[in-house]
C-alpha cells in the first residue's frame, strides 16, 4: 500500500467513515474512496470490514477502539 492508502486505512480500522477521513486528512471523500479501493484491491478483499481485519491480522495497523477518535 501507499503511504496514503496506509494513513486512510489507519483511520478506517478507528471506525472513521469517509467523510471523516477526509477532513482529517484534508483530502475529497471521493479521494479517501479511491484510496480505500486501492487498498482493498491491493490487498485482495471486497468490504472495508474485510479490509480492516486483514490489516490488523497482519500487524500493518493496530487495532483501536471505536470511540477512540472522539
Amino acid at each position: 500500500m501507499s503511504p496514503r492508502e496506509l494513513d486512510v486505512v489507519r483511520l478506517l480500522v478507528g471506525g472513521r467513515t469517509n467523510r471523516e477521513i477526509a477532513g482529517v486528512l484534508i483530502l475529497s471523500p471521493k479521494t479517501v474512496a479511491r484510496h480505500v479501493e486501492a487498498a482493498m484491491r491491493k490487498l485482495e478483499v471486497s468490504s472495508r470490514t474485510a479490509l480492516a481485519v486483514k490489516v490488523v491480522e497482519a500487524g500493518v495497523v493496530v487495532d483501536s477502539p471505536a470511540g477512540a477518535h472522539r
